[in-house]
């Protein structure tokens, strides 16, 4: 019992040392970010989402799944003309250099490198932009069932954190801007 006692007392102020990695850091991040994806939800079942380099994706099941389309139909346009919501996706990043005991935002020039993960890659397909467009419209969804909205609205949100060493890493987060519904 006494040894767990000793582990615990160890344990605890090592713990302070992660604490700031929970931190609200997004608070100071740019909004200015890379754009990286269009959205547009015709229904509760079917959205377009096109990338920033023109690729575009398509969900008939509320955004669960997206897969990739060459071109858009004639139906799929006229469609595009009733929406049910429409939002422009900003990436933004954060970087510490300190292990993640502070974080800073990263030049808006050097954004689009690391945004770009969203989107096709040689290793992935379209893997990576079927999750982070899931992930995007389910909050989006959420929000918007909840009346919370704002909150997504130039507010960036943490979606994936990596390091490159000890020290050097990269947080990477999103928000929406020139959202539009039919609320609106």
């Amino acid at each position: 019992m006494k040894i767990i006692s000793i582990i615990i007392m160890i344990l605890i102020p090592l713990s302070s040392e992660f604490i700031p990695q929970q931190n609200d850091y997004w608070k100071n991040a740019t909004i200015e970010g890379s754009k990286i994806f269009s959205i547009l939800f015709t229904d509760q079942q079917n959205g377009l989402a096109v990338s920033s380099k023109g690729e575009t994706f398509k969900t008939t099941d509320s955004g669960n799944t997206w897969i990739s389309k060459n071109e858009i139909s004639e139906n799929e346009k006229k469609a595009n003309n009733i929406i049910l919501w429409s939002a422009d996706i900003y990436c933004s990043v954060m970087q510490t250099k300190d292990g993640g005991k502070s974080w800073s935002s990263y030049t808006k020039e050097a954004q689009e490198h690391f945004c770009g993960v969203y989107l096709k890659d040689n290793n992935s397909g379209y893997k990576i932009a079927n999750e982070f467009l899931n992930k995007v419209s389910s909050n989006v969804f959420t929000s918007l069932k909840n009346n919370e909205i704002n909150s997504l609205i130039d507010h960036p949100h943490q979606c994936t954190e990596y390091y490159s060493n000890e020290a050097e890493g990269w947080a990477l987060g999103w928000c929406i801007k020139e959202f539009k519904s039919i609320d609106n």
